[in-house]
């Protein structure tokens, strides 16, 4: 079995959960995504005994493997995670700003950023950012960080969570994004870390408050 196959089917599945198009409960049957993916059994069968030991996926007696939920606890440990992982991660950034074309690098992510996140295209704004985060584990030159980073980074729903969030949140994410991106190209490495750090208490507090209107309501994103 192909290792490469068995991560490229894993990092499909994740991206389809991170966008919300398998969304929390919904069953992976096995027959349908080998059919999807072109591939056997196998590899799709290794792929979601993977995920489940990551948390996307969760097995339940004679159901099969479905997308995990997330309660309070689940997203607030997540996040805290987030935290220590990438509030490194900028700090790292920060250190190495000066090497190669780092900076050059950043300052042309931070003017995709304030030309694109805004977009009333959800799809374009969460690339956008996921490209900043790319940049970053670029620049910070960890590659076992920036493996532990994406494998734990949450799987909520991002689409679901940027149409809840409203316009007022994504300015002052974006304004969260500039001030981390400026202590980055300042070299300030103790200062990006407490900003990303913030920025991420921000973004889970958005989130849980977003839950408990969706609960309120009667809908659900996780």
């Amino acid at each position: 079995m192909s290792s490469t196959l068995v991560e490229n089917i894993i990092q499909a599945i994740r991206d389809e959960i991170r966008n919300g198009y398998l969304v929390a409960g919904q069953r992976l049957v096995v027959a349908e995504l080998s059919k999807k993916y072109d591939v056997s059994f196998g590899p799709v069968r290794e792929a979601i005994r993977r995920l489940a030991g990551e948390g996307y996926l969760e097995f339940v007696p004679h159901k099969g493997a479905s997308v995990k939920g997330f309660g309070e606890k689940e997203v607030r440990e997540y996040f805290a995670l987030r935290e220590a992982l990438e509030g490194y991660v900028a700090k790292l950034a920060a250190e190495n700003i000066h090497r190669s074309d780092y900076r050059e690098q950043m300052l042309a992510m931070q003017k995709v950023l304030n030309e694109q996140m805004l977009s009333s295209v959800i799809e374009t704004s969460i690339e956008v950012r996921q490209q900043f985060h790319d940049v970053m584990y670029v620049i910070a030159g960890n590659d076992l960080v920036k493996e532990a980073a994406q494998r734990y980074t949450f799987p909520l729903q991002r689409s679901a969570f940027s149409r809840q969030a409203g316009k007022e949140r994504i300015k002052a994410s974006l304004h969260e994004h500039n001030e981390i991106i400026d202590a980055i190209l300042a070299g300030n490495g103790v200062q990006a870390e407490r900003l990303m750090r913030s920025h991420l208490r921000n973004r889970a507090q958005a989130y849980l408050e977003m839950m408990d209107e969706l609960q309120q309501s009667g809908d659900n994103v996780a």
